[in-house]
């Protein structure tokens, strides 16, 4: 699985300035002036450092954060602790690291929907009200029914849709997250229509399915894997490009037609303002994390695939990532 990993770094910042730094530099100037002289009485962690977690225990998003606190942790010295902030698909925990102080101290994951909150008009921050600070996941979604739904295949599940279109009930962990997109996405390939159920986690959903309170599911594939192995949910294909290596036997989208591209991310990312000292050793600490036995071991376990990318890089992805969701849900 390391051989996997996607490593991205960049070296234009061994010299001049790179866009990331002109990035921190414009979007918390003023902070950093406020914040600036309590900072430099020190060298940064000196105390326990918070990263807040917008989604439940148990949960995909949750595990990630646990296994790079951890890591961190183990780099700095210092407490990393995992603080989780459930409630509007993540927004909860999005409006907490955005309004915290500017000086490391308190971080947080962030995924699709701190963009697609904005977008979608139940968040005023967007992702240019937070550092990005580095990529640690890329990953893909599931698609799958009850063991004792008449829904065979992928393409039963569409055809069943265009039949009775916005009536094929299709559960996901948070209105707007990436799995919901996904399904968006996947409306727009196949010209079809789902009726979206968004639950409070991939795990909530799943509990949906599996007592046929709803008719699938779009989630994540080892959420998902267990029941598949007990015999009480079936996988009908999973999105990205190609099939996965736990999972030999299901289809990809791709080759069943649909391209999708949404995928499933989850970055670190901190208050706008965040002071470059901070951001770099944290790129540092992520990259060595991502790469280390422990955490690979975590991102097997949940199906996840580790991919780096540095606080330039991360930025860059999420202005990209805000074009695809724009046209999604236009």
């Amino acid at each position: 699985m390391k051989d996997e990993i996607k490593m991205r770094t960049d070296d234009t910042r061994r010299s001049g300035l790179t866009r990331r730094q002109v990035f921190l530099a414009a979007a918390g100037a003023l902070t950093l002036a406020a914040a600036g002289p309590a900072f430099a009485q020190g060298s940064w962690p000196e105390k326990p450092v918070e990263i807040i977690c917008g989604f439940a225990p148990g949960g995909g998003t949750d595990l990630l954060a646990r296994a790079l606190a951890d890591a961190l942790s183990d780099e700095f010295g210092v407490p990393f602790q995992v603080i989780n902030r459930t409630g509007g698909g993540g927004v909860v925990g999005f409006e907490e690291i955005a309004s915290a102080a500017p000086d490391g101290y308190k971080l947080g994951i962030l995924t699709a929907q701190v963009i697609t909150a904005n977008l979608r008009g139940v968040m005023q921050k967007s992702y240019r009200d937070f550092t990005p600070i580095a990529m640690a996941s890329i990953d893909y979604a599931g698609f799958a029914v009850n063991a004792n739904s008449d829904i065979q295949t992928f393409e039963d599940l569409l055809e069943k849709a265009r039949q009775n279109p916005g009536a094929l009930s299709l559960g996901n962990g948070s209105e707007g997250g990436s799995f919901h997109m996904t399904a968006r996405n996947l409306e727009e390939q196949a010209g079809v229509k789902f009726k979206h159920v968004p639950f409070d986690g991939g795990p909530a959903a799943i509990l949906q399915l599996l007592g046929g309170h709803i008719d699938a599911t779009v989630n994540g594939p080892t959420e998902i894997l267990p029941h598949v192995q007990g015999g009480q949910l079936r996988m009908l294909a999973v999105s990205g490009p190609k099939r996965l290596p736990d999972l030999p036997d299901v289809p990809s989208t791709a080759e069943l037609g649909f391209p999708l591209d949404v995928s499933t991310w989850r970055a670190v990312g901190g208050p706008a303002g965040l002071p470059e000292e901070v951001v770099e050793k944290l790129e540092g600490a992520i990259e060595k994390a991502v790469q280390s036995e422990r955490f690979l071991e975590t991102m097997e376990k949940i199906g996840s695939n580790p991919e780096y990318l540095d606080s330039e890089g991360l930025l860059a992805y999420l202005q990209r990532q805000e074009e695809i969701y724009t046209k999604i849900l236009d």
